[in-house]
Order: structure tokens, then sequence, then C-alpha cells
């Protein structure tokens, strides 16, 4: 859909944008961070530092927050920064319904195989399993807006504002990359967590480069992060909350991703990459 008569953006270059908006969201990031601690060890006096910062309640308040200012926060820069109608950023829904169930299928599709060939390694087992509907009921919020946001952020606008001054492949590299710095922060990461979040953010973005389009991404995000925390028991991205199956590790940290999930796995390492190969030939045979 083509958007005529706006006027020109109140920053001209694209990646400009980009950049003045990724640094926002890290200070919205470490700012609700830091207060939403503060406040907690005001709370709990006596508690370990340690404790405080790896609390899940907190980490989970933290994340709805910071997601949702986030999500003010880019539509704002798009309104009145780009100068663009929100709808720009790639919510057009008609034509992409199939992108949005490649997505919604993709997460628990690559988690199923990559579950299985770790289970037949005998490197995780499932140990309980526990129907809480409160636990799930958290799972869905957190996700979605853990979804919602980094997709608006890092797709919606990072990499729709990157196209206007790099080419794709750059372009896609740039916000893939700045999304992993994102995560430097989080809890137990080691270096094959990082290859995997540089490798899931060009496999988020893949599909945006040649359709403009959240969809794809959207329900992948969300689907991948609620499948590997609320269900089947890992951590993701180190960070753990209550699940329907209840996971042992007994491999090696390298096969089983550690305490930092299955992104931390080089079995995801794998995955992911096939996962690439499959989505840029999908829009090569597309575009034939």
């Amino acid at each position: 859909m083509a958007f005529t008569n706006t006027p020109p953006p109140v920053i001209q270059q694209g990646w400009v944008r980009a950049l003045v908006l990724f640094i926002v969201y890290i200070g919205i990031y470490f700012l609700t961070g830091a207060i939403a601690g503060a406040v907690w060890a005001l709370r709990n006096a006596g508690t370990p530092v340690e404790t405080i910062i790896h609390d899940p309640t907190l980490n989970a308040l933290v994340l709805v927050v910071s997601g949702v200012l986030a999500i003010a926060t880019t539509l704002l820069f798009r309104r009145f920064i780009d100068r663009q109608p929100v709808f720009s950023m790639g919510f057009a829904w008609k034509g992409h319904q199939r992108d949005a169930w490649a997505g919604f299928l993709l997460g628990p599709v690559l988690l199923g195989i990559g579950s299985l060939v770790l289970f037949s390694l005998h490197a995780i087992s499932w140990t309980d399993t526990r129907l809480d509907a409160g636990a799930i009921a958290t799972g869905l919020v957190l996700f979605l807006f853990t979804a919602l946001s980094e997709e608006l952020v890092f797709r919606g606008y990072i990499l729709n504002n990157l196209l206007s001054s790099l080419d794709k492949w750059p372009a896609l590299g740039a916000s893939a990359l700045l999304f992993t710095l994102t995560h430097l922060g989080n809890a137990h990461l080691h270096p094959i967590a990082l290859v995997n979040l540089l490798a899931g953010g060009l496999l988020l973005g893949i599909n945006y480069i040649y359709t403009r389009n959240l969809w794809f991404s959207l329900f992948f995000h969300f689907s991948w992060n609620f499948f590997q925390g609320a269900v089947l028991g890992y951590e993701v991205s180190g960070f753990g909350l209550e699940s329907i199956w209840h996971m042992e590790r007994k491999g090696d940290e390298l096969l089983t991703g550690g305490a930092f999930g299955f992104e931390g796995s080089v079995v995801a390492t794998g995955l992911l990459v096939l996962g690439l190969v499959f989505g840029g030939y999908r829009r090569w045979w597309d575009k034939k």
C-alpha cells in the first residue's frame, strides 16, 4: 500500500531515525529495570541483590512495562518523527494471512524437531506435567507484549527505516545485530546464544525485507517464545517461568542450551540456519 501526500520526516536519514529509536529503546528498558529494581529492593529489604536481579516476577514486570512504553514510543516516532501513518509499518492483513500462519507454525515446528533431537540423545527429559491456568495466561500476556514490542521496534521501525538508507541485506544484518545487542544483559548468556540471537534476528526480518509486513515475524516471535517457555519448559533467553511440561537437562550445555534455554543450543543454531535458507528460498520462489 502506498502512502502519499505526507510531509518529509523530521530527521531525513532513515538510518539516523533507526539509531535514535534504538538508543531511546535501550534507555526505556534500563530505566524501567532500574526503577523497578529499586522499588523491589525497598520492598524486600535484606534480600541479596543477585536474588532480586533474577526474580522472575520482577523480570516479567519489567518486560511488560518496558514493552508498553516501547510500543507507545515507536508509534509516536512513526507518526511525528517519520511523519508516516502507523499502518505503514507493516500491518496490512489482506494477502499476508499465509505469512502469519507460516510464522505461527514455524515456532513449534523448529522447537519440536529440536526437542525430539535432544530427547533422542538423552540430553533432556520431562519429569512432570502441570496445567496451571494462571501460568499459561501469564505466558500468553508476557510473550504477546514481548513479540509486539520487539517486532514494532526492530522490524516495523528500525528495519523499515534502514531499508530507506541501505540495500536490503545490509539493512537486515544491521537490524539483526541491534536486536542481538539488546540481549547482552540477559542472564546465562554465552557465545552460542549470541550466534543464535543473531540468526534469530535475521530469520525474523527476512520476510520483512521482501514484504514490508510484520505478521510473519509477529506470529513467529510469539509462538517461538510461548511454546519454548510456557509449554516445553525451556528458559527463554535466560528467563524462566512456570510451564506445562517441567524439563530436566542431562546433557552438555552446548546441546541443551543450559540455563539460557533452547536458544543457547547448537541444535537451535542448525535449525535457525535451515529456517533462514527456507525463508530466503521461499521469498525467492514467490518472486519468480
